[in-house]
């Protein structure tokens, strides 16, 4: 078999593929709300809705916060899903939650 099948194959622009840090947690967000049949698609997360899942965010931080990344030993595990998740992420900025 030559190498000619290797023209076919699309190449694939990492850039288009938001993942990790480039994907916008509403985003994300407004999609987990449409696949569990809390919104339809296309419409938007209210503001109670987002302030909910930050919420969520945080918890989850607050217990990665145990656990520090192998490659960084002076990042968290919730450091890093703050980073992709939390509030700054989402464009709402520093925020002290109620515990």
């Amino acid at each position: 078999m030559g190498m000619g099948f290797l023209s076919t194959i699309g190449r694939e622009n990492e850039d288009d593929d938001p993942v990790g840090e480039g994907a916008d947690p509403i985003d994300r967000f407004t999609e987990a709300a449409v696949a569990v049949g809390l919104i339809r698609p296309g419409d938007k997360l209210d503001g109670n809705m987002v302030e909910l899942c930050l919420r969520v965010v945080e918890m989850a931080a607050q217990m990665g916060d145990h656990y520090r990344l192998a490659d960084f030993p002076c990042d968290t595990v919730g450091s890093q899903i703050r980073a992709e998740l939390g509030q700054q992420s989402a464009g709402k900025g520093p925020q002290v939650l109620d515990e």
